[in-house]
Order: C-alpha cells, then sequence, then structure tokens
C-alpha cells in the first residue's frame, strides 16, 4: 500500500493541473492538452510518464 500511495502521489505532482480526487491550488482548473493516464512504476527511485498516444498507422479505414 505504501508503494501505490507514493505512486499515486508522484503521479498527482506531475501534473500541472486540477484532476479527479488531485486538486490543486496552484493549478485550479483542468487542461485538455493533458488528458491522457500517466504511467508510474518504482519502488526505489519513483518515475512517471504519459502513456504514449496510439498511432493510426496501419488501421483499415
Amino acid at each position: 500500500m505504501a508503494a501505490h500511495a507514493r505512486w499515486m502521489y508522484t503521479a498527482a505532482l506531475a501534473r500541472t493541473e486540477t484532476r479527479g480526487m488531485a486538486k490543486r491550488l496552484d493549478f485550479p482548473d483542468q487542461d485538455p492538452a493533458q488528458h491522457r493516464r500517466l504511467i508510474t512504476g518504482g519502488l526505489d527511485d519513483i518515475w512517471v510518464r504519459p502513456e504514449p498516444i496510439p498511432t493510426t498507422a496501419g488501421m483499415a479505414s
């Protein structure tokens, strides 16, 4: 549970907006440009990165 809490906290700090339960006084509004999931992990060194945006290459019309 401690690792999960660290991942949630680090991911919330990585966003420069308010979203969901992560209420930021310094960034009170949502930013539509940040409408993506953040992937986080690590135990000793926590890392965060945005989920890759899927490409439409190779998709049938």
